[in-house]
């Protein structure tokens, strides 16, 4: 998202479980400025990736 700074601005989404529903599901905005499109989107991805890592090995600690 460009904001009116001419900055942008990233968020991720995060599902909690493969089954989740539409509803369930938390966004999360990166407070970060960027300066163009391409770094929020990189620094998006990287961050979701990491979130969905952490999600998955406490879902195996909680279930194993």
């Amino acid at each position: 998202m460009k904001t009116p700074k001419g900055v942008f601005k990233a968020a991720y989404i995060v599902e909690p479980a493969a089954y989740a529903g539409p509803k369930d599901f938390v966004m999360i905005s990166l407070l970060d400025d960027f300066d163009d499109e391409r770094s929020a989107v990189d620094a998006a991805m990287g961050r979701g990736v990491k979130h969905a890592v952490w999600l998955d090995a406490a879902r195996t600690e909680r279930i194993g």
